[in-house]
């Protein structure tokens, strides 16, 4: 009979060192299969290391771009509340200056250095055009 070539050759188990457990990490190992995904003799690691370092990139490229783009928006919220009281500030100056420069307002303010409103009319100034 031949020998079937492509078969892996039989394992003899080794004996393992009797090592205490936490429930947890038993549970997880039995569940997910740490053992077989990173023991020693499984190559998967090794032969998809390249693939394995470009996911750690990308992953921190992302972590990288969404912490920037937070930052960014945070940025644009402190800069938009100064805007806005910026806009307040300058509605209430525009107010005070437009109101400061009536004509009742300025009396009043003269009127504490004795000045008054005239009561006759200016003098009209004639400038004949053939003469210069």
């Amino acid at each position: 009979m031949a020998k079937n070539t492509f078969r892996e050759p039989e394992r003899i188990p080794k004996q393992k060192k009797q090592r205490r457990r936490l429930k947890l990490a038993s549970w997880l190992n039995n569940f997910i299969g740490l053992d077989r995904l990173f023991g020693e003799d499984n190559a998967w690691p090794i032969r998809h290391i390249d693939r394995i370092l470009w996911v750690t990139f990308l992953l921190i490229l992302y972590i990288g771009l969404n912490h920037n783009a937070e930052r960014l928006v945070r940025r644009i919220q402190r800069t938009k509340t100064q805007v806005d009281e910026l806009r307040s500030q300058y509605t209430v100056l525009n107010a005070d200056f437009m109101k400061s420069g009536k004509q009742s307002e300025i009396t009043k303010r003269v009127a504490t250095l004795g000045l008054s409103d005239s009561q006759t009319p200016p003098h009209k100034i004639v400038v004949k055009t053939n003469e210069h």
